[in-house]
């Protein structure tokens, strides 16, 4: 593993520090009508950037717990939260509904008064349409309360009849008369276009279309700039991704044999590292996101080890060189259990590949060493079809966990099933498993860390010059079985669209 030098790690401990604390810490409580904690997600991560500093949910929610069990919180509450979670403001949220369309209703608690809210409209809240909207607006709206030392003046019953900025001077009256009830507020800061963006004509159905609302009262009408948007796809739902990294592998081989001399010796190589690139893409996630196809995918892993040698075990000092590779290409079906960031996913496929281990026996200058290591070391360069599925769970919006398997269905083993020169045909079967953690670094980035094991079984039918011959006798064999194992691991670094 590279570990970054203790300067780095200081320098950016001191401005992680530095810029946390020019941030307001603010408190999002659950939202009001949003049962599965979903939209209350999706409004934490349109939040969170460098201007403001999200409390950890389970501990606003611990302190809302506090307050005991009420349908709305109140100014007090919202006072009262503050001080305990020493939070600069407070983000109360309510989700209604109507149709496809829902909508957020937003109230502030903002240097210990209670700042003018606003509304959102939207169909997705996954579209990074409706997070930039909300984020900005919300960045704003704090901004102008914290920058404002007077106290609040009282609320105007007019509000909503203020003209808007491409309206002229006459003013607008609001659709629906506002609630003497409810605290004034601004109009949202739409774009500067005054009519709606045209759709983008390559937007695919399900798109969302999110608007910030002239937020008054409950009634008030949607008067915000409505943008077509395509969803943004969270780490787990990725349409395209690509690792890079390093690997190491430690691989043994252990016969089975009723030998008593000349027998193959036992090995276990010298862990090596190596290089490491996989794939993935689900072209219609890109292209149609609404097509029940775009959970089809294709899939690719290529592995090239580095500078692995192999000794005898009846001659040491003495070695070759091995070209190791391994690479499999595939189809993948991703089935999602739920559609956000911390939906689990399962995926199944199957794929056609190689593994090829081939040591350079003109390295060894003396024939029984060669011969030695043909026995010991046998080359072999497996083809395989390799059916599979892997399981996905993110922990947290930022980590995942994963476990995958594959059943190696080898058809053919290269050298090693030559009968004349090593140990002939076998009933050959092989597992792989990979548990790995994934750790996303923004909404593009992830660092995979993964352990893998791999095992091929041989069991050998005899005949072959090394199963049946070493001793001579041809009516009894020498060697019935042969285990090759590898166990490794890899740490890559990747980009997500």
């Amino acid at each position: 593993m590279i570990r970054p030098q203790p300067f780095v790690v200081c320098l950016a401990l001191v401005l992680s520090w530095r810029v946390a604390l020019a941030r307001p810490k603010v408190a999002l409580t659950p939202i009001e009508g949003d049962a599965s904690g979903e939209i209350r997600e999706a409004v934490a991560e349109a939040l969170e950037g460098k201007e403001l500093s999200l409390i950890d949910s389970k501990e606003v929610k611990s302190a809302v717990d506090k307050l005991g069990s009420r349908k709305a919180l109140t100014e007090q509450d919202l006072k009262k939260l503050a001080g305990e979670l020493d939070a600069d403001a407070v983000i109360a949220g309510k989700l209604d509904r109507a149709g496809e369309t829902r909508t957020l209703k937003f109230r502030l608690y903002v240097n210990k008064q209670l700042a003018k809210g606003f509304t959102v409209s939207f169909k997705d809240a996954r579209s990074e349409k409706f997070r930039t909207l909300l984020h900005d607006k919300m960045v704003d709206k704090l901004g102008a309360v914290a920058s404002d030392d007077r106290k609040p003046s009282a609320p105007a019953a007019d509000d909503a009849a203020r003209p808007a900025p491409d309206a002229g001077s006459r003013p607008v009256k609001p659709a629906v008369p506002a609630d003497p009830a409810a605290p004034a507020m601004p109009p949202a800061i739409a774009p500067a276009a005054a009519t709606p963006a045209p759709a983008d004509a390559s937007a695919q159905p399900g798109t969302a279309t999110p608007a910030v609302a002239a937020a008054g009262s409950a009634g008030a009408a949607d008067t915000g700039v409505a943008t077509t948007a395509a969803p943004v796809r969270p780490a787990n739902l990725a349409a395209a991704r690509l690792d890079a990294g390093i690997s190491f592998a430690q691989r043994s081989f252990a016969f089975t044999s009723n030998l008593a001399t000349g027998k193959p010796v036992d090995n276990t190589l010298g862990a090596a590292p190596g290089i490491r690139v996989e794939g993935e893409v689900y072209p219609l996630a890109i292209l149609k996101p609404a097509s029940p196809f775009a959970k089809l995918g294709l899939a690719i892993d290529y592995d090239k080890t580095l500078g692995l040698n192999v000794t005898t075990g009846q001659m040491p000092g003495v070695n070759a060189s091995v070209n190791q590779t391994a690479y499999s290409v595939g189809v993948r079906y991703r089935y999602a259990f739920g559609n956000t960031p911390r939906s689990a996913t399962l995926t199944a496929g199957v794929g056609y590949g190689k593994r090829v281990f081939s040591p350079d026996r003109a390295g060894f200058t003396n024939p029984q060493a060669a011969s030695d290591s043909a026995r010991d070391n046998p080359e072999t360069s497996y083809s395989i079809i390799d059916p599979g599925a892997a399981f996905r769970m993110p922990v947290t919006r930022m980590v995942a966990v994963s476990l995958a398997a594959r059943g190696l269905v080898i058809t053919d083993t290269g050298a090693i099933s030559d009968g004349a020169t090593s140990y002939g045909a076998a009933s050959v079967f092989g597992v792989e498993v990979v548990a790995g953690v994934d750790v996303l670094l923004g909404k593009r980035f992830v660092v995979r860390l993964a352990g893998e094991f791999v095992q091929i079984g041989f069991s050998f039918n005899g005949g072959g010059k090394l199963s049946n011959g070493i001793d001579g006798d041809l009516t009894s064999k020498d060697v019935s079985g042969l285990t090759d194992r590898s166990l490794g691991g890899t740490a890559t670094f990747g980009v997500v669209y």
